[in-house]
């Protein structure tokens, strides 16, 4: 039994020494790291938010943290990989919901943009006119660049100003009223052809 004990502290001290670089702010011990343990915590976060793009985000995201904050690791609570996973589960997570957030909060928008009185009757062919609108909008919406999207959004749902949207940014003021109008102008454009059919100016 002792034997066993003595076992396993010797196959934790090298984890604890790799640790222990980490808190030094050793590059070379990040290096290693990575090496050892991120495939496996990129295959955790592909398994969560399926796409190869975020999985890498998610990656990054885990072992920057990893580097940071190497002073929170337990080996009393699990192992580096237990902690790593742990992590890359965590953030895969919170990735995904993100995702969907954003997903409903455009599709929130593109029916605000179309919306109008329902006709008393049902008309299928309006329904569909009605959909693919929406989808032109959300469409528009995603091809906008993220600095421009963003505020956009932000002023929407949440119904901050433009000068409470540049203090949340941290962005100058000019710079959130530019990329708003920017924004805007490159989503009218993109409706025109939809306001050309529905009869709108």
């Amino acid at each position: 039994m002792l034997k066993f004990r003595s076992d396993s502290a010797r196959e934790g001290q090298p984890e604890m020494r790799l640790v222990e670089r980490l808190r030094a702010r050793d590059g070379e011990a990040l290096s290693q790291l990575y090496d050892q343990y991120g495939p496996i915590v990129f295959a955790i976060a592909r398994r969560i938010v399926k796409s190869p793009g975020d999985a890498e985000e998610v990656t990054q995201e885990v072992f920057l943290y990893a580097w940071e904050k190497a002073h929170l690791f337990d080996p009393g609570r699990g192992s580096l990989f237990t902690w790593l996973g742990t992590l890359a589960r965590s953030r895969g997570i919170d990735r995904l919901r993100q995702q969907k957030s954003q997903e409903r909060r455009r599709d929130a928008l593109s029916r605000e943009v179309v919306a109008e009185p329902r006709p008393r009757e049902s008309d299928p062919r309006r329904e569909l006119d009605l959909i693919e609108a929406r989808d032109r909008v959300r469409g528009a919406l995603e091809q906008l660049p993220p600095e421009q999207r963003e505020p956009i959004e932000i002023a929407y749902f949440e119904g901050l100003t433009q000068s409470e949207i540049a203090a949340r940014l941290e962005k100058p003021l000019g710079t959130i009223k530019t990329r708003m109008r920017q924004g805007m102008l490159r989503l009218r454009e993109s409706m025109l052809p939809l306001l050309a059919e529905e009869g709108q100016p």
